[in-house]
């Protein structure tokens, strides 16, 4: 049994002594770390990349977001969040060596693709008395 250090990183490399093939010699493990879907390392940073709407972006919002650990923080989405804009969550990356790294949390702005008649009126409406082209 190996046991994995927290905070171990792509291609760190363990020597079990007198482990190689028929009990002689020593056999070395290289480490592959598995991609995760919500979840992006970067060093003992995360980097996780949220959803939000339209309104959300625009007045802003609160949102739940997950950590490494499972549980969810409220992140306090404020308004004119743009698209791209990250946020930082202290202490929640990677534990290593003692020391924790943090969780950024990049906001995506999603926007229907379809708009109702009354939707794309009030979009019009909207961005002529905001002095947005369109």
């Amino acid at each position: 049994m190996i046991t994995v250090p927290p905070g171990t990183d792509e291609g760190t490399r363990v020597r079990l002594k007198g482990q190689g093939a028929k009990g002689k010699g020593d056999l070395i493990v290289q480490f592959q770390i598995e991609p995760d879907k919500f979840f992006r390392r970067e060093g003992p940073d995360v980097i996780s990349v949220v959803p939000i709407n339209l309104a959300q972006a625009l007045l802003g919002s609160r949102i739940k977001v997950r950590t490494l650990d499972g549980k969810h923080v409220v992140l306090r989405v404020p308004a004119g969040t743009q698209h791209g804009q990250k946020f930082r969550i202290a202490g929640q990356g990677i534990e290593h060596n003692g020391k924790r790294g943090d969780q950024y949390v990049e906001v995506k702005l999603e926007l229907p693709e379809k708009l109702t008649p009354e939707q794309e009126e009030a979009a019009r409406e909207f961005a002529e008395k905001a002095g947005l082209k369109h």
